[in-house]
């Protein structure tokens, strides 16, 4: 059980980097929501691999000086076993949140984001 949703704990969004903000982990309720809505229709847990960066792990690993994982509304997804990237897309966009939000494509994970200015998909 997770202390935010029915699979999804805090400590799974905190910011990964070191020598920055002490492992924060701000995550926006429709975050949370989607992606628990997106782990119940695939029936397979969800790994976050990079949730919550704080401004000095974001520009460490390379983000967007405007990234949505600043803010908490950004996760990126590992693949579970048995689903491809492309796959994973594609449920996501059943979402609302995450049609109306951000969704990338990568070789083996997924971008998925809240944003509320619209739509943006794309492939890396």
């Amino acid at each position: 059980m997770g202390d935010l949703s029915k699979n999804f704990n805090r400590s799974e969004f905190a910011c990964k980097g070191t020598n920055c903000c002490g492992h924060s982990a701000a995550v926006h309720p429709d975050l949370v929501d989607a992606l628990q809505t997106l782990r119940d229709r695939i029936g397979k847990p969800l790994s976050i691999t990079s949730g919550f960066r704080c401004n000095r792990h974001n520009k460490a690993v390379g983000g967007a000086e405007q990234s949505f994982h600043t803010l908490g509304m950004a996760a990126d997804v590992s693949c579970p076993a048995g689903v491809s990237p492309e796959e994973l897309a594609v449920i996501a966009e059943e979402i609302p949140l995450f049609r109306e939000g951000g969704i990338g494509v990568y070789t083996s994970w997924v971008h998925l984001d809240v944003r509320q200015s619209g739509k943006a998909r794309w492939r890396s």
